[in-house]
C-alpha cells in the first residue's frame, strides 16, 4: 500500500504536470525545460505503476496535452492524435523493441525513422483531392480550426498532385520554421520594434495560432508531413501497407516530408541513425530534438495497438539537452503571483541551441543548495528546445577562490516581509506584497482570467506599482481621468481600458471570475464546474471540503486550495469589495429550481467512440441543455457512459467501476423522452 508521503507526492506531481500542460499546449508559454517535464512525467508514471491503488482516470498520464485555447472553433479529430512515449537512451530504445518483438512474436521487424521536428502538430483534411480544413492537435481529441492560417503555408498543397488520390485524406505533420528563416524573421521583428521569438517552434506555433491570417502569411512557415489519419476511397491498386509507402505516397501527392527520413532494417540501424543525427543536428536546416521510430508494417502496428495515451508501435528517441558553459554574474529573486520566491541566474550571455541565453531559472532554494551554485561560478547551461533554459551544474575547477555559498533570502525582496518554506517553495507571507498583487492583477485581466482585451499588462503593473490598484476590485473604481495622467496613455486607449472593465462588470460569467481569482490548482474547467454548481461566490465560499470533492474535476488538493482561499481574511475581504463595486456574477444555482424539472438534471455523461450524425461537442450541448453535465474523464461520479462506434478503453474502465454503459440509440431515446 502507498504511504501518505507517496500519496501526497502523486497528487503534487499531477497538479504540477497539469499546470505545465496548460502553459505549454494552451498558452504556448512553457515554464520549464522539456527534460524537466519528462522527468516529472516519468516519475508519476512509475509511481502509478508501482501503486495501482492510486490509479486515477483524471491523471495527466491518461491524457495528451491540454485543452484548446479560446477564440478558435473547436474540431473533433475523427481518429485521436496520440502522443508518443519517450526514450532517453539507446538502452531504453532496445527495451522498447524487446516489447515489440514479444508482442508480435517475431524478430524480423523493420522501422521507419524520421527526425523529430520541433514544431506545432497539425492535421490537414483533403476531400476529393482538395484542401478542406486544418486543425491543431489540441488535447489529441479536440483541436482548434486553423484552416485560414494553414492556407497561407506556401509548401502545403491546396490541390493534391498525381492520380493516386483518395476521396478523403487526413494528413498529419508539423508546422516548422527553418533556422535560417527564423533568424531573418527575428531580424525583421527587431527592426520593427516587435516581439523577438525565443526559438523556431515558438515562432511557428505563435504564427499558426493567430486569428488574423495575414500574420501567418507574413511568416516563413513550412508543413512537414509525418503520417495520416483516415484514408478512404483510395484505388485498391495503390493502397498503402507500410509507413514507408505512406511517406513515399505523401511525397508523390505533393507534401514535404522530414529530411533525412529513412527505412531501417533492424533496431540497431535505428540506434546508428539516432547517433548519426545527434552528431549532425547542428548542421541540419531545421531544429530537431530527436528521432521518431515506427514499426514499418501497418498490419504489425494494428496488432500492437495503443496504450491509453500512446501507440505501442512508435517511440520518440530524444537527444540529450544542448549545453554550453558561462558565468553566473548574480542571482536575482523573482516573486510570483502566489508569493513563490524563484531564484534566477543572471548569466554572461551565451548561445545555446541557436538562442542567446542571458538568464536561467535556478528553480528553488533546495536546487541551489543541492548543486552549490554561487555568484561568480562557471556553470553548464542546457536547452532542449524549451523557452526557459536551466543551469544544471558547476564547473568546479573554474570556481574563483573568493566565492561564498549562496544565502537564500528568507525575506521578500520586494516588500521585505518574512518568507516561509512551503514544501520545496519559499513564499512571501504578505498578502499585500506589491509583487504578488501586480502578478495577481495581471492574471485577473488576462485570457486565463476575465479576458479584458483593452486592459494591458504593462498598465496594470504600473497602476499597481504606484498604488492605484491594490486588489482586483479596485479595477472597477478606475476613472478615465486617472489613466490620462500617465504619459503614453492616449484618450482612445483610456476609453478602451474603461470600456473593457465595464463590459466585464456587466457580462463576465461566474466561471471566469472564479478562474481569475488565482486560486491554486483551479483552472478553467474546474472553474466552470464550480460555476455550474454554485449560485455565486458567497455560496461557493460556504462549500465544505467534502461537498467540493463530490464534484467532477475536484480532488482533495483542489478542495483544500478553495477552502484556504475563502477561509483567509484576504478572500473574505475581496468578496465584500466585489459587492461594493457592483461586480457579482451569478452561476448555476440561480437556475436550480428550473434545472430540477429538466430530464437529465443531476446526471453526468461521458462519451467514447464516434457518434453518428453529431459531434461530441453537439452531444455535450444536448446533455447540458437538458440539465445534465458532460465530462471528458471517467470516474465513479459518471452516471452514463455512452459508447459509440469503435469505443475505446473507457468502456473497460467503466465496466471495472460498475458504471452504466449505454449505446447511442439509448442516449437518443433519453433525449426524446424529455422533449
Amino acid at each position: 500500500m502507498a504511504s501518505p508521503e507517496v500519496v501526497q507526492r502523486v497528487q503534487s506531481l499531477r497538479a504540477e504536470i497539469e499546470h505545465h500542460n496548460h502553459r505549454y499546449y494552451v498558452l504556448d508559454d512553457p515554464l520549464i525545460p522539456d527534460l524537466e517535464y519528462d522527468k516529472l512525467f516519468r516519475e508519476l508514471s512509475e509511481l502509478e505503476e508501482r501503486y495501482p491503488e492510486l490509479d486515477d482516470p483524471n491523471s495527466p498520464t491518461k491524457r495528451v496535452g491540454g485543452e484548446p485555447a479560446e477564440g478558435f472553433e473547436q474540431y473533433e479529430h475523427a481518429l485521436r492524435m496520440y502522443s508518443l512515449d519517450n526514450a532517453m537512451t539507446t538502452d531504453e530504445w532496445f527495451a522498447f523493441t524487446d516489447r515489440v518483438t514479444k508482442g508480435l512474436g517475431r524478430e524480423d521487424v523493420e522501422y521507419w525513422a524520421d527526425p523529430k521536428m520541433d514544431g506545432l502538430a497539425v492535421e490537414v483534411v483533403y476531400e476529393n483531392g482538395r484542401f478542406a480544413m486544418a486543425a491543431t492537435r489540441g488535447d489529441g481529441l479536440v483541436g482548434e480550426v486553423v484552416s485560414h492560417n494553414m492556407r497561407t503555408v506556401m509548401n502545403l498543397p491546396l490541390v493534391l498532385r498525381g492520380s493516386n488520390i483518395p476521396t478523403l485524406l487526413e494528413v498529419r505533420g508539423e508546422v516548422v520554421m527553418a533556422d535560417a528563416d527564423f533568424e531573418r524573421l527575428n531580424e525583421r521583428q527587431a527592426a520593427k520594434g516587435e516581439k523577438i521569438f525565443a526559438n523556431p517552434r515558438n515562432a511557428a506555433a505563435g504564427s499558426v495560432r493567430q486569428l488574423d491570417p495575414k500574420v501567418a502569411a507574413s511568416r516563413p512557415l513550412r508543413f512537414m508531413a509525418y503520417g495520416v489519419g483516415r484514408v478512404e476511397g483510395m484505388p485498391a491498386l495503390f493502397s498503402w501497407v507500410s509507413q514507408e509507402e505512406i511517406m513515399l505516397g505523401l511525397r508523390e501527392l505533393g507534401f514535404a516530408v522530414p529530411p533525412e527520413a529513412r527505412l531501417c532494417k533492424s533496431r540497431q540501424e535505428v540506434a546508428d541513425y539516432f547517433n548519426d543525427l545527434m552528431e549532425r543536428r547542428a548542421s541540419l536546416p531545421f531544429e530537431i530534438d530527436g528521432v521518431v521510430a515506427k514499426v514499418n508494417k501497418l498490419e504489425m502496428q494494428r496488432a500492437l495497438g495503443f496504450t491509453s495515451r500512446a501507440p505501442r508501435w512508435a517511440l520518440a528517441l530524444k537527444f540529450p539537452a544542448q549545453q554550453a558553459s558561462t558565468r553566473i554574474n548574480s542571482i536575482r529573486i523573482q516573486v510570483g503571483r502566489t508569493g513563490v520566491l524563484t531564484p534566477v541566474a543572471e548569466l554572461e550571455p551565451v548561445r545555446v541551441g541557436g538562442v542567446e541565453v542571458s538568464r536561467a531559472t535556478l528553480h528553488n532554494k533546495a536546487y541551489i543548495a543541492e548543486n552549490d551554485f554561487r555568484e561568480g561560478d562557471t556553470v553548464v547551461v542546457q536547452r532542449a528546445g524549451d523557452v526557459i533554459p536551466q543551469v544544471v551544474s558547476v564547473v568546479e575547477d573554474k570556481r574563483p577562490e573568493n566565492t561564498v555559498p549562496y544565502d537564500f533570502p528568507m525575506t521578500c525582496p520586494v516588500c521585505h516581509s518574512e518568507a516561509y518554506e512551503d514544501g520545496e517553495a519559499v513564499r512571501c507571507s504578505n498578502d499585500k506584497c506589491p509583487a504578488k498583487v501586480a502578478k495577481w492583477l495581471v492574471h485577473f485581466v488576462s485570457k486565463a482570467g476575465l479576458d479584458m482585451e483593452g486592459v494591458g499588462r504593462r498598465w496594470v503593473e504600473k497602476l499597481a506599482d504606484e498604488g492605484k490598484l491594490s486588489n482586483p476590485a479596485d479595477l472597477f473604481t478606475l476613472r478615465k481621468t486617472t489613466l490620462l495622467q500617465y504619459e503614453g496613455m492616449g484618450d482612445k486607449s483610456a476609453e478602451n481600458f474603461i470600456q473593457s472593465i465595464d463590459k466585464a462588470r456587466l457580462e463576465a460569467p461566474l466561471w471566469r471570475l472564479i478562474a481569475a481569482l488565482g486560486i491554486r490548482h483551479v483552472g478553467e474547467q474546474t472553474a466552470k464546474t464550480l460555476a455550474d454548481t454554485y449560485e455565486d461566490l458567497d455560496a461557493l465560499s460556504l462549500a465544505t471540503r467534502e461537498e467540493l470533492q463530490d464534484l467532477p474535476d475536484v480532488g482533495e488538493t483542489v478542495a483544500n486550495s478553495i477552502r484556504e482561499f475563502f477561509d483567509g481574511e484576504a478572500g473574505k475581504l475581496l468578496l465584500e469589495q466585489f459587492k461594493a463595486v457592483d461586480f457579482w456574477p451569478k452561476g448555476g444555482k440561480s437556475d436550480a429550481e428550473g434545472a430540477k424539472d429538466l430530464p437529465l438534471s443531476g446526471k453526468t455523461f461521458i462519451f467514447t467512440g464516434s457518434l453518428p450524425d453529431m459531434s461530441r461537442n453537439q452531444a455535450h450541448a444536448l446533455v447540458e441543455e437538458r440539465g445534465g453535465s458532460a465530462v471528458k474523464s471517467i470516474s465513479r461520479k459518471v452516471d452514463y457512459v455512452v459508447a459509440g462506434e469503435k469505443a475505446g478503453s473507457k468502456v473497460a474502465k467503466a465496466e471495472k467501476l460498475g458504471l452504466t454503459i449505454i449505446d447511442f440509440d439509448a442516449f437518443t431515446d433519453m433525449i426524446r423522452e424529455g422533449e
